[in-house]
């Protein structure tokens, strides 16, 4: 009977042990990032949302558009996916279709900075710049930010953007010679950085809202899944 007791007492340590272990990697995990998982048919979605509107460079909708929406946005913001998945899809089916309002995306390094810093931020970005020169930068970021991996964990790489660029149906040979040097898409995101410096705007996603062409004033107290701040604005300026 003492050895049965003495083998009970041993196993008990082994699985509060055990436990301790998994406790403390768990939140090791926690630490590095939320996990995300990629949503399946991820580029059949973004083509069935954005297929037949035009796009311009970063510009989704008709250069006609009396109303522009400008996007802030880092494609490893969590945030950033939840708006584009969220409230951006109603905005696009509503007005963008409809040539009542284009969005405008621009870039704005927040959680990459604690990734891979503003190398991997330049890296990302201009890929998606340079899938605006086929008319995709959306259908790009889109992608991206259904696809997207943990935060901070550094996984953006060349095969991921590659991933990225067959699900947004780029021809991946004229994008990689556009991004042959991302450097040279660096004027671009500085320039993007000042703008939202100027306009108070740090973190992501952020937002400016006016008519085109127009003074362009900060959208604020908007969800991320809900589009009602983002309609009531629109709106207003139609």
């Amino acid at each position: 009977m003492q050895v049965i007791r003495e083998n009970k007492l041993k196993c008990l340590l082994l699985v509060l042990s055990l436990a301790l272990v998994i406790a403390v990697l768990t939140r090791g995990d926690a630490g590095r990032g939320l996990a995300i998982t990629p949503q399946p048919g991820a580029a059949r979605r973004t083509h069935v949302l954005l297929g037949g509107i035009p796009q311009h460079g970063s510009v989704l909708g008709s250069p006609k558009a009396p109303v522009t929406l400008q996007f802030f946005g880092d494609l490893q913001c969590k945030e950033s996916r939840q708006v584009m998945l969220g409230a951006l899809p109603f905005l696009i089916r509503r007005f963008v279709r409809d040539g009542e309002l284009q969005i405008r995306y621009r870039s704005r390094e927040t959680d990459t900075q604690k990734a891979g810093g503003w190398p991997e931020f330049v890296e990302q970005q201009a890929a998606a710049l340079a899938a605006g020169e086929q008319g995709k930068l959306w259908d790009f970021i889109d992608v991206f930010y259904r696809d997207q991996g943990p935060e901070f964990t550094g996984y953006v790489d060349e095969a991921f953007l590659d991933q990225i660029a067959r699900g947004a149906g780029l021809h991946r040979e004229e994008w990689k010679a556009s991004r042959t040097v991302p450097q040279g898409w660096v004027p671009q995101l500085r320039a993007d950085a000042e703008l939202a410096s100027a306009k108070r705007l740090d973190s992501t996603p952020s937002f400016l809202i006016g008519p085109t062409g127009g003074e362009a004033r900060p959208l604020l107290h908007f969800g991320l899944q809900e589009p009602k701040v983002f309609e009531e604005a629109v709106v207003a300026l139609l």
